[in-house]
């Protein structure tokens, strides 16, 4: 078999010889301890895609924020004692609660204060900066569907009080004696009232009951404490307790079903404003407040 022609410009010397023998790849070269090594490096590398934890807290910090409320509650309106005028300890109790006002404004005070501890707990102490994100706030793209419903939500309330039992005189309705303290109310029960009720009970309290025990018993048990909380304005009427037990089932359901504490939230303002707008058209605009006890 006849060999390839020599290509006469270069060297014989420097020639390739097709007899040789092919030399080995670089791979082949390596020592065994070092192909290992580097058939190893070779491997990508896994990347951690698990989700992070939601909710971001457990069971214990939702009793610490209720912890840090009542005491931001009651430091709020120890407080105000070194306002108000009085030689005695009882003196200057009787003088704040003819004063709702001041109560009112203490409990708006003790409401943004926990606000911004929710804040830190979230961004801080569990390493979520996204804090709306991470509650499940989720403005609704359409808001009127939740407005009507708390409206109609609203509607049927009205329509069951009239064959309910309830008493007569109850602290709440000590507070509707005053035009002042009626327009914080109705400030209060669109912005920070419904705000910060649904960030703990929906937000905070709900998603960790849900985790536990399941969605319906995270409702029920949410709803639960929704209406205890509000039992002490109605004079603990079993009445009072029942419906505001269903509205807070509802609002249980609202968020679960739509995924969006804010759906809720919007609910609520609508379930409130309709009952203050109810009234300020009855009071001629908050000025016949007498009307209300008729």
């Amino acid at each position: 078999m006849n060999s390839p022609p020599k290509n006469p410009l270069v060297p014989r010397e420097s020639q390739p010889d097709p007899n040789a023998a092919t030399p080995p790849a670089s791979s082949e070269l390596l020592s065994p301890a070092a192909a290992v090594f580097e058939a190893a490096s070779s491997v990508p590398t896994p990347v951690s895609d698990a989700a992070p934890p939601d909710p971001a807290w457990n069971g214990w910090d939702v009793l610490r924020i209720f912890v840090i409320a009542v005491v931001l509650l009651f430091a709020t309106v120890f407080l105000l004692f070194a306002f108000v005028s009085g030689s005695t300890f009882k003196q200057r109790a009787d003088r704040l609660s003819a004063m709702p006002e001041l109560l009112l404004v203490a409990q708006m005070v003790a409401y943004l204060a926990l606000l911004g501890y929710m804040y830190i707990l979230v961004t801080r102490e569990r390493g979520r900066p996204r804090f709306w994100q991470t509650i499940h706030w989720n403005w609704p793209s359409n808001l009127w569907p939740c407005l009507f419903g708390g409206f109609c939500l609203q509607a049927v309330v009205i329509g069951v009080e009239h064959f309910l039992p309830f008493p007569n005189n109850t602290p709440f309705e000590s507070l509707l004696k005053r035009p002042l303290s009626v327009v914080l109310i109705a400030a209060f029960s669109v912005t920070l009232g419904p705000l910060m009720e649904e960030l703990f009970f929906r937000a905070f309290l709900y998603p960790v009951l849900a985790h536990r025990f399941g969605v319906a018993a995270g409702i029920a048990i949410s709803a639960s404490g929704f209406a205890l909380m509000h039992a002490a304005q109605y004079g603990y009427s079993w009445a009072s307790v029942l419906l505001i037990l269903i509205v807070g089932v509802v609002l249980g359901w609202v968020r679960e079903r739509q995924d969006s504490v804010a759906a809720g939230f919007l609910v609520h303002v609508a379930y409130n404003g309709t009952i203050i707008l109810l009234m300020f058209a009855a009071t001629g605009g908050f000025r016949h407040l007498e009307r209300l006890n008729q």
